[in-house]
Formats: structure tokens, C-alpha cells, sequence
């Protein structure tokens, strides 16, 4: 059975042995980043702070960060979860719209909705300020309707007001720039805690238009239960912490940042649009929910990979059937294992892979090799690869903004054949007894 809230899964995770509840009381500032960075650096439990100073509100992090909670949260395993993933994206479930839920059994309207009673931590020294860092953004495309889920970066600069880092070619971008060209606001709502699976599935870099809480329907086998917000045309899961309703205007930029971003280096501040908070809802005794960016291997980083590695799976596999996995080990790099049916295969796949804006570096191994082994991958390159003739550089492609190294987007690439030469004699593997 699928879990149906954050409530649940964190019971299965204590039950589990993977949450701690925390007990003394914990500064947002610096304090709860400290302690999940120690848990997240020794493959430690959830953390579950009771008492967060200055808020009534407790605080739960660190539940995603091993790939085994994330498994747990997905029901599934490291050999199940590529399967469960694609299928989903293949064969999505639509949400459902219920009457009523438990992320509005407390309703706070105008100057009741104070932002500053949520445990919003402080994460990095340099941080502009507090950060919302697993806020589920719903917007609407203005011209068609549609519904947008994402996560973004979320600062907290007064009691109604955030700042919001949406770039113009994310989809809340998108959404943005439309409202903006027809002079009216872009209404927003941003959903913390609930069905622990929402969060994997808003990082599906879906096609635009399509809805993200699909596949989370598709993999909790059931549909996400929806309510209509109180204040803006949205809807939000039923069964979520916490829900922050406003408003973008159009036309307004206020100084965001810096932050401590999941590529491990801090990007500067610089002017970003802002949200006008007009309710906040949430449950009876809520609990919010946060995630630790910073220098890999954090859960920001296993949040995102994951289901990365399933879509260039699912996009890779479509082109060449001999692709076996992959593996995103850290943060703009991915390793491929496959068969190859014809001459330089390995060789295509690495420019397919290359062309996706988030990966720096490519490496393609035989079918032989586990790409969840990093010994193996090295092994592979090491033996089975010559630097002058099996690295690929790709000049000038598209790259995350978030690589300080690159320049405005725009970054030189490398890939690595680690394949034998195909349909040639090479050496064999030795074999160990079993």
C-alpha cells in the first residue's frame, strides 16, 4: 500500500530504524543544516528536530538522503526502481479533486499568514537569508491551464513575502514570462511535506504541458488526492504539511541570494521575482519539511538523480537497445553500460548523453560493468580505454548555470568510450570462483 502522507512514512521510517526524533531544542540558523550534513555524511537517519526555536512547528530532514530511503519511499529496489519510474512516465495516473483535506484544517488569511512561525533554516554562512529548499511550486500555464509542479529555491524575506528563483526556461518560468507579457500576476502555491513520492516525481523533466503529479499517481498505484486553494485557481495534494498561497506581479524584481546551491558553490545574488503571500493552510500540529543543498553527495543531489537516471535510461534505451543502466554518481556526471550492435555505438550514445543540459561528463561501458560500482567504472576507462583516441570533447554546449566553470550556460563537454573495441579480439576477464 502506498503511503498516504509524510506522517506515515516517517512511523515506517523510526520503525525502520532511519529517523531520529531530536529532542533538545535546535536553531534554524546554521544548527539543523549542521546536524543533517553529519547524519547526511555518515549515511545517518532522518532527523526529526521537536523544537525549532522561534517556530511551534517541528522539523523533519534528511529523508531523502540515502538511495535505501528513497527505495523505501517508492516501494521498490536498486534492481526495480529504473522500471518503476519509466513505466510511470509511460502510463501516468491523473490526480483527483476531493472536497476537502488535511492541509486545511488550519486556514490563515492575510496578515494571519505569517511566514516567519515556519522553521525556515538557514542553511550556509553566506545564505541571503532563510530558504524553503522542498516547497512543491504548483502554477498554471495562463493560455492553456495547465498545471506546473516543480522545486524551487524559496527565500524568506518577511512575514507575506518570498523571494523566487524561477528561470525563463524552467516551465514556472514559462508560466511567468506569459503572465508577465499580459500585465497580470502568476498565482502560485507552494506545498511543503505530504506523500513522500510527489517530491521524486516533480523532478521528471517532463515536456512541457505535461503533468508531473501524474507519475506520482502511477507510482503510488493510486491517484494524488487534490483541494482547490482557498486564495488563488490552484490545487494542491490533500494530504500535504503545509500550503503557501500568493501571487507573483508582474514586473517586479527584488535581490535574491546568495545560495549554497546543489553544485556545491554559491551562487551571488542578483534581482529575482517575488511571491506576495495572501494565505498560509496547514495541518493541525504541521511538520515542515526540508532538504540540505551543498557540495555532493547530499539528498538534493539523490533527489534529482534518481529519476534522472531513469528518464536518460528511458530516453537512451528508445534510440539504442542495447543500453543496460545509468548511474548519475554525483552531480553532473553519468555513467552508461550497454552492448553495442554496431561499430562506435558507444560513441552516439555518448553525444546523446552530452546533450543533456545537466551532464558535464559521459562515460560508456560494456554491459559487463556495473555502473553503481565506481571501482568498476575506473577499472573500465583504466583498462579498456586510450585517452588520445576514446575521449570526446564537445565545445560550446548547453550546461547548467549553476557550474561556476562555465561560461553563462554555455560549457565545454567530455565523454569517455570505456568499451572494448567492437567485434575485435581483446583480453579476458579473469574469473574468480563463485
Amino acid at each position: 500500500m502506498p503511503f498516504t502522507d509524510l506522517r506515515q512514512f516517517l512511523n515506517y521510517l523510526e520503525d525502520k530504524g532511519q529517523l531520529r526524533p531530536v529532542a533538545e531544542e535546535v536553531d534554524p540558523e546554521f544548527e539543523v543544516a549542521r546536524r543533517m550534513n553529519q547524519a547526511a555524511r555518515s549515511q545517518g537517519p532522518a532527523l526529526l528536530f521537536q523544537k525549532v526555536r522561534g517556530s511551534p512547528m517541528p522539523l523533519v530532514g534528511g529523508v531523502y538522503a540515502t538511495r535505501e530511503r528513497l527505495f523505501m519511499a517508492m516501494e521498490c529496489t536498486e534492481q526495480t526502481f529504473t522500471e518503476r519510474l519509466t513505466q510511470g512516465m509511460a502510463q501516468p495516473l491523473a490526480p483527483t479533486l476531493v472536497a476537502s483535506g488535511p492541509c486545511q484544517e488550519v486556514v490563515l488569511l492575510g496578515d494571519d499568514a505569517d511566514l516567519t512561525r515556519l522553521p525556515v533554516p538557514t542553511f550556509s554562512p553566506q545564505d541571503g537569508g532563510p530558504y524553503i529548499t522542498l516547497g512543491l511550486v504548483f502554477t498554471k500555464d495562463p493560455e492553456t491551464g495547465v498545471r506546473n509542479m516543480s522545486i524551487i529555491r524559496i527565500q524568506l524575506k518577511g512575514k507575506r513575502r518570498l523571494g523566487i528563483m524561477a528561470r525563463t526556461y524552467h516551465h514556472t518560468g514559462v508560466h511567468l514570462g506569459k503572465a508577465e507579457a499580459q500585465g497580470r500576476p502568476l498565482e502560485i502555491a507552494i506545498a511543503i511535506g505530504g506523500d513522500p513520492v510527489i517530491p521524486i516525481a516533480s523532478q521528471w523533466r517532463a515536456p512541457y504541458g505535461v503533468d508531473e503529479l501524474g507519475l506520482a499517481g502511477a507510482l503510488r498505484r493510486e491517484p494524488v488526492p487534490l483541494v482547490k486553494c482557498r486564495t488563488v485557481d490552484l490545487e494542491v495534494p490533500a494530504n500535504a504539511e503545509i500550503v503557501i498561497e500568493g501571487r507573483i506581479p508582474p514586473g517586479v524584481r527584488e535581490m535574491e541570494g546568495p545560495f549554497g546551491e546543489a553544485a556545491g558553490y554559491y551562487t551571488p545574488a542578483s534581482p529575482k521575482p517575488v511571491v506576495e503571500v495572501s494565505a498560509i493552510t496547514h495541518r493541525r500540529a504541521p511538520i515542515f519539511h526540508a532538504v540540505l543543498c551543498g557540495p555532493p553527495t547530499l539528498e538534493s543531489h539523490l533527489l534529482t538523480e534518481l529519476i534522472s537516471e531513469a528518464t536518460h535510461y528511458r530516453t537512451l534505451k528508445a534510440d539504442f537497445a542495447g543500453v543496460k543502466a545509468v548511474h548519475q554518481p554525483t552531480w553532473g556526471v553519468a555513467f552508461v553500460s550497454m552492448r553495442q550492435h554496431t561499430r562506435q555505438e558507444a560513441r552516439s550514445v555518448l553525444a546523446a548523453l552530452l546533450s543533456k543540459s545537466e551532464i558535464k561528463m559521459g562515460v560508456v561501458v560494456d554491459d559487463d560493468i556495473d555502473v553503481f560500482s565506481l571501482d568498476k567504472v575506473l577499472w573500465a576507462i583504466a583498462t579498456r580505454s586510450q585517452p588520445d583516441k576514446d575521449t570526446v570533447i564537445m565545445p560550446a554546449m548547453p550546461h547548467s548555470g549553476l557550474d561556476p566553470s562555465s561560461d553563462g550556460g554555455v560549457s565545454a563537454k567530455m565523454g569517455i568510450d570505456a568499451t572494448r573495441p567492437f567485434g575485435q579480439p581483446f583480453a579476458e576477464v579473469a574469473a574468480l570462483p563463485e
